[in-house]
């Protein structure tokens, strides 16, 4: 069976939201403050009402701890769901 994957592109301008949601994550012992890009780009997602999150990114971003995180915090703000996976979880493939 065939996946259709669309990716719709859009800048979106970095408001004091995000940076707000970042410190959130930061202050729940999500991510460390060394991870604040990470963080942003987690919180430009969410902000910006974006579906899925795919990354590489497997120390940071596409693990239980930051997924489970970020759904608690999002659950308390009550702000949009958002999922993170990684590229093959997308396209049936492995990542080695």
């Amino acid at each position: 069976m065939k996946r259709r994957i669309y990716l719709d592109t859009s800048v979106v301008q970095i408001e004091n939201d995000v940076d707000e949601l970042s410190k959130d994550f930061i202050d729940a012992g999500i991510l460390k403050e060394k991870s604040f890009d990470d963080c942003r780009h987690i919180a430009t997602a969410i902000m910006a009402q974006c579906d899925i999150i795919v990354s590489w990114n497997f120390k940071h971003i596409v693990n239980d701890k930051t997924i489970d995180g970020i759904k608690r915090i999002t659950n308390i703000r009550n702000l949009p769901e958002i999922k993170i996976y990684c590229p093959s979880m997308l396209i049936g493939g492995s990542d080695e």
